[in-house]
């Protein structure tokens, strides 16, 4: 009795596994893709600003997969820079939807954090949307065609505790005076300013207004509240703040580029040229695949890389900035917005 209870228990797993498996093949069988998903994007030229940031920037929708049966079906939006073939992309979750809006700031956002976009320069982007059954249906995703994008991100600024600088080289104006910062918020602050005359008198102000408190000289290199500062000869000056001790300096500076990719190597700067009315350091040059880095005053007393290749100058020891291609560049150094510096190198 005994063998014959095992056996037919055996026989029943036989019969279990034979219809387990006789469903998983139907689901197999019912479980297929005729399409894939037809994108479409209502923009595909993207030059992004801050003060659109609210606004919306562009509209992918997609056309609807069918598995043949009635299931769950998620989308996925990628982006990534063109000829990368999406090894790394940037996802968005869209869920069921069919359309995804992205805000100025929103795709902003993602193309300078996550793929490592230059702010300022326009940059070749490729899209496509993914459907899919969930993990454990790999197998069954479908991917769209890419779409290309064109897309130019925006530098996002940061406010810092700031002071002013108002004087004669702009008209005794604080509320139009350029900035210096306390990046560390520890009441020292500094910034770069063009004094285009001989000899320029000024303050520090507060507040962007002559309400609120204002520095004159109390002597050389102290500050006071009595009488005005003054710099003598004109240029480019790097300005600093202790409000802590009460005092001040300034550095005047003229800008170059140098590196492996110059034709001066590492041991010649080539000049840049500062452009007052646009507030910017430039030049056009011919550069070979290397690097370069920015510095001041043909020493390296001040110097900017980008270790990080985000668009914005850092001191890195390794912060050099990387050429990929050879030819001939604009190059622009931006130092006008205290505490948030730029630059871009663009091949034309």
């Amino acid at each position: 009795m005994k063998k014959n209870s095992i056996l037919s228990g055996f026989l029943a797993l036989i019969a279990f596994t034979a219809l387990f498996s006789c469903e998983k093949d139907e689901i197999k069988a019912i479980a297929t893709t005729g399409s894939v998903p037809v994108l479409s994007v209502n923009n595909s030229v993207l030059a992004l600003s801050n003060e659109h940031s609210a606004k919306e920037a562009v509209v992918l929708s997609w056309t609807p997969v069918d598995y043949g049966f009635a299931s769950v079906v998620r989308y996925t939006i990628q982006f990534d820079k063109k000829g990368s073939n999406f090894q790394k992309p940037v996802e968005i979750d869209a869920g069921n939807s069919l359309k995804r809006a992205l805000t100025t700031s929103e795709i902003n956002g993602l193309m300078i954090n996550k793929l490592k976009l230059v702010a300022g320069q326009k940059a070749d982007i490729e899209a496509r949307v993914v459907s899919s059954l969930g993990a454990d249906a790999k197998r069954m995703d479908a991917i769209s065609e890419t779409k290309n994008l064109s897309v130019t991100p925006y530098f996002v600024v940061i406010v810092y505790p700031a002071i002013y600088v108002p004087g004669s080289h702009q008209g005794w104006a604080p509320e139009k005076a350029p900035r210096l910062v306390s990046v560390k918020d520890d009441k020292t602050f500094e910034g770069y300013v063009y004094f285009p005359e001989e000899s320029t008198e000024f303050k520090f102000t507060n507040a962007p207004n002559w309400n609120e408190g204002d520095y004159g000289s109390g002597g050389p290199g102290k500050l006071g509240t009595t009488g005005n500062l003054v710099q003598k000869g004109s240029g480019y000056y790097l300005l600093k703040v202790d409000l802590n001790k009460s005092t001040w300096s300034s550095l005047k500076t003229a800008w170059g580029v140098l590196g492996s990719a110059t034709k001066g190597g590492w041991d010649k700067d080539q000049d840049l040229t500062f452009d007052p009315k646009d507030g910017v350091w430039k030049t056009e040059l011919a550069l070979t695949a290397g690097e370069i880095k920015f510095r001041a005053n043909d020493d390296w007393t001040l110097a900017f890389g980008d270790g990080n290749a985000d668009g914005i100058p850092d001191t890195l020891d390794n912060g050099n900035i990387r050429i990929e291609a050879a030819g001939t560049y604009q190059i622009t150094l931006n130092l006008s917005n205290a505490g948030n510096y730029s630059y871009s190198v663009t091949k034309k």
